[in-house]
């Protein structure tokens, strides 16, 4: 591992210690569920990052630093400057706070009273922001199309502008992305370049919601957060980011099921879960349990979206793979049955980190091992 992928790996050593930490907080302060919530992610998170530390051979055939390599230098980059913008807004945010605070002295309004002010942050929202929440999941299609398209296509943009470049400069190029041998090697590492990033701002964004809300820039986010989501648990998009970083570092380079393992588990994971949320609190009438709003139509939703749209993506993808009609069917049903079942038991963990983690793994070992 060369000093820059040390650097970035320590640097997300940081932030899941941070995480930690918010974890400590919340059971400090006797916020139980936000409390394993949290401390799920920080699990998760240190399992990917460690494996991918030992760099073991028989997770790793590659031989190869997993983060980013060799995106290690834009990483790096992105880092230098991100953290300094992102300073000024918090500054900026913090200004602006005092100003109100000070126009609301008459009214004794503090900071945090004016974050939670919001008529619209309850403990069930209202519909249109359910429609916006599950939305924002389809950001994850993203990655399916880095993966499958956009990736190939960044890739041979750099063959073309290699060309005209020294045949040493191409040849370093050819040997670090393996582009004859293994199609997937460039698109792979450009993935976690990017779900990396997204997942550094997404993680900045948050802490600094929880730990400094005075400061807190994206205020607005907040309106589509539910009551429990506004204290010290982290946020649901944090949840997923993890959740997808977290499978891409731990089997995306295990080819070629690695990424087909994972972009599956994740279009099961974000239309099954908008199908249960979406269309059970629109028709469901019969709830699981009496302390859950979650309701049998949502379940039953989210199992049969979840297959079909297993389904259609693996049909879309099955030139790039050798896959039976059996394959196309049993995948996508033990994935939406894994993803059903999870939501059947109502954990105090956050299904955007369980669905993709769980249901990637189950079906990565089945289809690694047999």
């Amino acid at each position: 591992m060369n000093v820059l992928s040390l650097i970035v790996t320590c640097y997300f050593y940081f932030y899941n210690a941070v995480l930690f930490y918010i974890a400590f907080l919340a059971k400090k302060r006797g916020e139980r569920k936000a409390f394993i919530n949290n401390l799920a992610n920080f699990i998760v998170l240190t399992l990917a990052l460690s494996i991918n530390l030992l760099n073991f051979k028989s997770l790793n055939p590659f031989h190869r630093s997993l983060l980013v390599f060799p995106f290690d230098i834009l990483m790096v980059l992105f880092i230098l400057i991100f953290l300094p913008i992102f300073h000024v807004f918090m500054w900026k945010e913090g200004r602006k706070m005092e100003k109100l605070n000070a126009l609301q002295d008459n009214e004794k309004m503090s900071s945090n009273n004016l974050l939670n002010a919001d008529p619209l942050i309850r403990n069930e929202l209202p519909y249109k922001y359910e429609i916006y929440r599950k939305l924002t999941h389809l950001v994850v299609l993203g990655i399916i199309f880095f993966y499958f398209t956009l990736g190939f296509l960044i890739k041979n943009f750099f063959i073309l502008i290699f060309s005209f470049l020294p045949v040493q400069v191409s040849t370093l190029f050819y040997l670090l992305f393996d582009v004859e041998d293994n199609i997937m090697i460039f698109t792979q590492f450009l993935v976690v370049f990017l779900v990396g990033v997204s997942t550094i701002g997404l993680m900045s964004a948050d802490f600094v919601r929880i730990l400094r809300p005075k400061n807190y820039p994206l205020k607005p986010v907040n309106k589509i957060l539910r009551e429990k989501e506004l204290h010290m648990r982290i946020g649901p998009q944090i949840s997923m980011a993890i959740g997808c970083f977290s499978i891409i570092l731990l089997y995306g380079l295990i080819q070629p099921i690695g990424p087909l393992i994972i972009c599956l588990s994740m279009t099961i994971s974000i239309f099954g879960d908008m199908a249960a949320n979406l269309i059970g609190k629109k028709v469901g009438k019969f709830h699981l349990r009496k302390s859950s709003n979650k309701t049998y139509a949502g379940l039953i939703a989210e199992i049969l979206v979840g297959f079909i749209s297993g389904f259609i993506f693996l049909k879309i993808i099955e030139f790039y793979f050798n896959l039976t009609l059996l394959n196309m069917i049993l995948y996508p049903l033990l994935g939406a049955l894994i993803i059903g079942f999870i939501d059947y038991l109502d954990l105090d963990i956050d299904d955007n980190l369980l669905y993709p983690f769980i249901s990637s793994t189950v079906l990565f070992l089945i289809a690694y091992l047999f």
